[in-house]
């Protein structure tokens, strides 16, 4: 499964999520999360054609 196949089927899960929600503001969040996901997933296309930034710090050796 690519990133973006992986970005919607979480959007898919918490859009179920928010259909099951009673708590109103609770629905709005999750639906909001959702939104979120799907332009990750439509992210995931652009980033690929651009070249990718050089980053010399490997992402798991970086100190917080």
């Amino acid at each position: 499964m690519n990133r973006e196949q992986l970005y919607r089927q979480l959007a898919n899960d918490v859009f179920r999520r928010a259909a099951e929600e009673e708590n109103a503001l609770l629905m709005a969040q999750w639906k909001i999360l959702g939104g979120r996901y799907l332009e990750l997933a439509d992210q995931v296309n652009e980033s690929d054609e651009k070249d990718p930034v050089y980053d010399p710090i490997p992402w798991d050796r970086r100190v917080a």
